[in-house]
This record gives C-alpha cells, sequence and structure tokens, in this order.
C-alpha cells in the first residue's frame, strides 16, 4: 500500500512538471529572445489605432527578438495592408515608410516571421484614417516584396 502511495505521488509530480511545459515538452516561447518564456511579441508604437495620419505613412514597431534581413538568420516582420497578407513587404528593422496609400481608412498589419519566412507566432494590427495626396497601390496595399526567396 505504502509503495502505491509513493508510485502515485511521483506520478502525480511528473504529470505536473509536464503540464508546465509545451505540449512537446518545451516551455512556451523557448528559444525566442527576450520573449521571457511568453512568446515572442510584436507591437506596432505608432501610429496608434484610429489615428489620423498623411501618407506616406510611417510605421514603427518593437519586437521581441532581434531583428534583420533573412539572410542574417535573425527574425523579420512582413509588413501589409488591408488584410493581404500575401502582399508583403519585408521590412529588417523596427521602422518603415508605407508609401503608396491612398486616402482612406486603411487597416496595416504586421508579423513577426523568422528566417525562412515561417511565422514567429506575433502579430500586430491598427486602423488608421489616412489624408493627403499619397496614390492608392492595387488593392491599396503596399508592393509585395519577396528578396529573391
Amino acid at each position: 500500500m505504502r509503495r502505491r502511495m509513493r508510485y502515485a505521488a511521483l506520478l502525480t509530480l511528473t504529470m505536473l512538471a509536464a503540464a508546465g511545459c509545451g505540449s512537446d515538452g518545451t516551455s512556451a516561447g523557448s528559444g525566442d529572445a527576450g520573449s521571457g518564456g511568453g512568446g515572442p511579441t510584436l507591437t506596432i508604437t505608432s501610429p496608434a489605432d484610429g489615428a489620423t495620419v498623411s501618407s506616406p505613412v510611417k510605421l514603427t514597431f518593437q519586437a521581441s527578438s532581434e531583428l534583420g534581413p533573412p539572410d542574417s538568420g535573425k527574425d523579420h516582420v512582413h509588413v501589409f495592408a488591408d488584410g493581404k497578407t500575401d502582399q508583403y513587404t519585408v521590412v529588417p528593422s523596427d521602422t518603415f515608410e508605407l508609401k503608396d496609400l491612398g486616402p482612406g481608412q486603411h487597416t496595416i498589419g504586421v508579423t513577426l516571421q523568422h528566417a525562412d519566412h515561417s511565422p514567429a507566432g506575433a502579430s500586430a494590427e491598427v486602423t488608421v484614417m489616412v489624408t493627403g495626396s499619397g496614390q492608392p497601390a492595387p488593392g491599396g496595399a503596399p508592393p509585395a516584396t519577396d528578396y529573391g526567396y
């Protein structure tokens, strides 16, 4: 009886330890620099959601991992407009200027990507009202840039 209780206690401790890990046994966010174990993060710091801006739109964001060009092996950001995630621009830094967004309401989205362009798991978006005389890109999105990848 005593032996069964020790076995049950050991089994319970093992299950509790496993519950604190991801399904594959790794902690959530492991390997993501600056994530603090909570997974990668990406935040648009400017413009604010709901802001009225002029064209071109200066975009700044903050990522939990160090950014760089895909060929450096570092994460980068995909920037797109109006939900057109397949029409993105690769951005290896924390600033970007969206040219060609015409007047009107636009939703600007960003996703954190690994060097191989696979999703790192973080994204953000803001909706802005663009004023000025910028010429809209086809579909209102920034031009796609694949940098040969």
